[in-house]
């Protein structure tokens, strides 16, 4: 199992946006310095103060410049919102000058204001997504193409530079309802996934919805599939639980309301219908109930260390910490302890189990 860290870039009541999106990119130097996997930035839009996080190309690069090792995970573009031929070449070049460390992922968007704003109908999302994604492809893994589709018409064009990693980098798509989640199947995208305002037996409906679909999926042309599983999960680790709940609490609550708020009529814009959009069904009003019925980390190492293990059992590749809310001098401590104690624990439990299981396998291949 991977780990990564995400943010929004919140800003908060005693903090300013211009400096909150110079300590993202401290926040992702951190992330590489502390041992984990990847980083990521969610791309949001006209959302202030929830977040700083719009240009994420941009602050992915930074990131990229100023790291070596870990993957640069954009959690997501939403190619609705721009051409895809631009898209293809922001995010190829970014793969080139990185070194081939971008896991590219897209998503649908989640809020109907930031539609508007582009201009774009909720109801052609879905479709805009899939679309320009075919579009990416074709750029990335052809000399000169043409495409001719609903949204996008054009002859003969050729994206420079290629991306580094051959055929193209990984490709998820970001999913938090069932339908999206057997959508991401049945192209045979890997799934980036989101715990935040989901009980536990939610995230086994998703996963199996995604993991059917999969089976009987096909490939966009010209794609690797992939079945890769990366699950956001809501998270704040501080040195006692009154602390990191004194630290993250508040704005944790007030996100997983608002958001579910936000899921909920993004969804009947574009069904006409809330039936399916099973995160909205009851409201997180008080922080014990998202941390009794999700997998919401907010606590001590320990706590953590429990609480992923038991989504571990769920066949999970990465889980990606979100975080936010608190100041950036604890957000840096989140990540430290998330590196040197947290992760380390995890790993070392799983393997331990992978021990355990392999020798029960062993046992039982020599009885008769």
């Amino acid at each position: 199992m991977k780990f990564g860290v995400v943010t929004q870039g919140y800003v908060r009541k005693d903090g300013d946006e211009l400096t909150r999106i110079k300590q993202v990119v401290l926040e992702g130097q951190a992330t590489e310095r502390y041992g984990l996997d990847s980083f990521g930035v969610s791309e949001q839009h006209f959302k202030f103060p929830t977040n700083t996080t719009a240009a994420i190309d941009v602050v992915l690069a930074w990131v990229a410049a100023t790291t070596e090792r870990i993957r640069i995970k954009p959690g997501a573009v939403v190619p609705a919102l721009r051409h895809p031929l631009a898209i293809a070449e922001n995010w190829a070049t970014l793969d080139t000058l990185s070194g081939g460390r971008v896991d590219f992922a897209v998503g649908r968007g989640n809020t109907p204001k930031t539609a508007d704003a582009f201009e774009v109908p909720v109801t052609e999302t879905n479709a805009r997504t899939l679309e320009a994604l075919e579009v990416i492809i074709k750029a990335w893994t052809n000399d000169e193409f043409d495409h001719h589709g609903t949204y996008w018409n054009f002859d003969q064009v050729r994206v420079t530079p290629h991306p580094v990693q051959s055929p193209h980098p990984p490709l998820s798509l970001a999913a938090v309802s069932v339908g999206a989640c057997g959508l991401a199947g049945q192209h045979r995208l890997g799934l980036m996934g989101a715990a935040n305002n989901l009980e536990w037996h939610q995230i086994e409906d998703r996963l199996r919805a995604y993991r059917e679909s999969w089976e009987t999926g096909t490939t966009i042309a010209g794609a690797t599939p992939s079945a890769d599983v990366s699950m956001f999960v809501p998270t704040h680790v501080a040195s006692t639980m009154q602390a990191a709940r004194d630290q993250a609490a508040y704005g944790i609550v007030e996100y997983t309301n608002r958001a579910m708020k936000q899921d909920l009529r993004n969804h009947e814009l574009t069904y006409g219908t809330t039936k399916g959009m099973d995160t909205t069904g009851q409201f997180f009003d008080n922080f014990d109930g998202l941390m009794e019925l999700t997998p919401l980390c907010v606590g001590t190492p320990d706590y953590t260390i429990e609480k992923i293990l038991r989504l571990a059992e769920y066949d999970i590749d990465e889980v990606v910490f979100c975080i936010d809310y608190a100041t950036h001098g604890e957000l840096l401590e989140c990540i430290r302890l998330l590196g040197e104690e947290v992760v380390p624990a995890i790993k070392q439990e799983l393997a331990a189990r992978d021990g355990r299981r392999s020798a029960a396998n062993a046992i039982a291949s020599t009885m008769p």
